[in-house]
C-alpha cells in the first residue's frame, strides 16, 4: 500500500511538472505588459476633486466604445456621500508634493462662508460625495467626486446643476436625479420642486435650466432607502413603551408584533417552513442590519403576505387582528414585485404602472382618513412619519413621470430594476474592502487612488442592461479625447511613443 502512494504521488509531481512547462512556453509566446506598463495605464488619469474634463473624455470614449445607442446617452445623476477618515496625506505631483485631506467643495460655497465666518478656514473632509452617471441602457460611470464635511443643500444643487451642465456639453442628457432619504437630500428635493410635501407633490419634474429643449429632470427617491423607511417604521409600532408609533388602518392596527408572532409559528408548527429566507436577524435589528437592503425587503415582499395570510387561517375567528397588516402587505409587495423586476417596461398603459399608482392612491387614502377621523387623537402617531410619505411619493410619482415623458419622446425601454443606488453602494463596497482590505472607512488619498482600479475593474454595462454592447476584448483610450475605439494592445503602443 506505501508503495501504490508512493506511485500515485510520483505521478501527480510529473503532471503537474508537465503542465507547469507547457504553461511557461505560452507564456514565452504572450507579450505580457510589465508591472510598471499597468500601473502607467492605470494611473494616467488622476482622480481630483471635482468634475473634471479628463475623466468626462474618458466617459464619452467609454460609452462610444460600447455603442450604448443614442438612448444611452439619458439616464440619471446618482449622489450619495460614503465616510473616511479625517486624515492629511502628501500625494506626489510631477516633481513636488501636495497636501490634500481638506475639504474642497466649490468656490462659491468656499467664499460665502468666509463672507459669513468673516475669515477663512480649512476643514478636514469626513465624507466623500459622489456623482455616478447611469444610462438607462445600462450605461454607468462615476465621474465626479467631492470631499467634503457632509454637503449642505445649497451646495448640492449648486453641484447638481454643474454636472448636469457639464454632462450636457459632452452628449449626455439628465433626465432623472436619485438620492437617498438622509436629510440635506430632502431638503435639496424641496428646493428643486420650490417646497411641496407629500400633499402637494403632484410633479416632481422640473426644467433643465440650462437647455429648454431637453427633457424636464424628474427628481426620485430611492427605492430601496424608502423601503428601509417603510420597514423602520413598522418595527417602531407596538404596545410597548419603547415604540414610538401605533400604526392604525380602518378599525386594527398595525404592529410589529403581528410580523414576529408570524415567524414564530411558521418556524413551531410547519416541519417545513413556509419562509425559508425570513431569520430571527429580521427582527431584531441593529444599526448595522438596519441598512441592509434584503432585509427590509425580506419583510415586506410577496412571501411574507403568504406567510401572514397562512397564519392568519390557523387563527380561525382571531385572525382579523391581522386584517390591517395583510391589507398593508399587499401594498409593499407590489412595490418590491415591481422595482425590483428585470422586465422592462416599453409603453405607458404597462400594468405596472397602473399598480404602482394605485398604491400611491392606497397611501394617500390612509392618511386622509386618519386625518380625518375624530376618534384618532394622536394623527401622525398612527401613519408613517412625513419623511418616509414624502420619499414613497417621490419615488412613485417621480418614477411614473419620467416613463411617461419618455414613452412620449422615444420608443425605448426602462428596466425599473436599474433605478436605485445599488451601483453606487457596489462602489463603496469595494471602495472598503475589496481594493484596501478590511477598511471601513478609508482615507481620501486610498479613495481616489482606487476609482481608477474600480473603473477598470467592472464592466461599464450593467447586467441588468437589455442592451448588448461590444465584446470584453474592447476597450476605450482613455488618454485621448478622440473618438475611436482601439484594441486592447493599443494603449501599450500609445503609453511606448511618450
Amino acid at each position: 500500500m506505501l508503495g501504490a502512494g508512493i506511485k500515485i504521488s510520483s505521478e501527480c509531481v510529473y503532471q503537474f511538472t508537465v503542465v507547469l512547462l507547457v504553461h511557461m512556453k505560452i507564456l514565452q509566446k504572450v507579450d505580457l505588459w510589465s508591472k510598471c506598463l499597468l500601473q502607467t495605464y492605470k494611473n494616467r488619469v488622476q482622480h481630483e476633486p471635482g468634475i473634471q474634463k479628463d475623466i468626462l473624455h474618458w466617459m464619452k470614449n467609454e460609452a462610444l466604445a460600447q455603442n450604448i445607442g443614442l438612448g444611452g446617452y439619458d439616464g440619471g445623476i446618482m449622489l450619495d456621500e460614503m465616510s473616511i477618515q479625517e486624515d492629511l496625506e502628501l500625494r506626489k505631483k510631477g516633481n513636488s508634493f501636495e497636501i490634500i485631506g481638506f475639504n474642497e467643495g466649490l468656490d462659491e460655497t468656499n467664499y460665502m462662508k468666509t463672507l459669513c465666518s468673516g475669515k477663512e478656514s480649512l476643514q478636514l473632509a469626513s465624507h466623500v460625495l459622489q456623482l455616478l452617471f447611469l444610462g438607462h441602457t445600462g450605461f454607468r460611470f462615476p465621474f465626479a467626486h467631492y470631499p467634503t464635511t457632509q454637503v449642505t443643500p445649497s451646495e448640492l444643487l449648486l453641484i447638481f446643476w454643474q454636472s448636469v451642465q457639464m454632462l450636457g456639453l459632452f452628449g449626455f442628457t439628465v433626465t432623472y436625479v436619485s438620492l437617498d432619504g438622509a436629510q440635506c437630500n430632502r431638503d435639496f428635493m424641496k428646493i428643486l420642486i420650490d417646497g411641496k410635501t407629500s400633499e402637494t407633490m403632484f410633479s416632481m419634474s422640473i426644467k433643465n435650466m440650462y437647455d429648454s429643449s431637453k427633457p424636464n429632470i424628474h427628481v426620485i427617491m430611492d427605492y430601496s432607502h424608502v423601503m428601509k423607511k417603510i420597514r423602520n417604521n413598522i418595527s417602531k409600532s407596538g404596545l410597548l413603551h419603547t415604540h414610538k408609533k401605533v400604526l392604525k388602518f380602518k378599525s386594527h392596527h398595525i404592529y410589529w408584533e403581528h410580523w414576529y408572532k408570524a415567524y414564530q409559528w411558521d418556524i413551531a408548527v410547519n416541519p417545513f417552513k413556509i419562509y425559508q429566507q425570513l431569520t430571527m436577524e429580521h427582527f431584531f435589528l441593529t444599526s448595522q442590519s438596519k441598512m441592509r437592503n434584503k432585509l427590509a425587503e425580506d419583510v415586506l415582499n410577496e412571501n411574507m403576505l403568504h406567510l401572514m395570510q397562512c397564519y392568519q387561517i390557523s387563527m380561525k375567528e382571531k385572525g382579523d387582528e391581522l386584517n390591517s397588516s395583510i391589507e398593508f402587505l399587499k401594498k409593499t409587495s407590489v412595490l418590491a414585485k415591481n422595482f425590483r423586476d428585470q422586465r422592462p417596461i416599453c409603453q405607458y398603459s404597462d400594468k405596472r404602472l397602473d399598480e404602482n399608482r394605485e398604491v400611491l392612491n392606497w397611501f394617500r387614502a390612509w392618511k386622509t382618513s386618519i386625518k380625518q377621523s375624530t376618534e384618532v387623537k394622536d394623527k401622525e402617531k398612527c401613519l408613517l412619519s412625513f419623511q418616509t410619505r414624502e420619499d414613497l411619493t417621490s419615488l412613485l410619482v417621480g418614477f411614473d413621470e419620467m416613463c411617461k415623458d419618455r414613452f412620449q419622446r422615444i420608443s425605448s425601454s426602462i428596466i425599473p430594476n436599474r433605478i436605485n443606488s445599488d451601483v453606487l453602494e457596489n462602489i463603496f463596497s469595494q471602495q472598503r474592502g475589496l481594493h484596501n482590505g478590511a477598511n471601513t472607512n478609508p482615507t481620501y488619498l486610498t479613495y481616489s487612488r482606487t476609482m481608477n482600479t474600480i473603473i477598470l475593474g467592472e464592466g461599464s454595462i450593467s447586467r441588468k442592461s437589455n442592451t448588448g454592447g461590444l465584446s470584453n476584448c474592447t476597450t476605450t483610450n482613455i488618454y485621448t479625447t478622440g473618438t475611436s475605439k482601439e484594441t486592447c494592445s493599443e494603449p501599450c503602443k500609445k503609453i511606448r511613443k511618450q
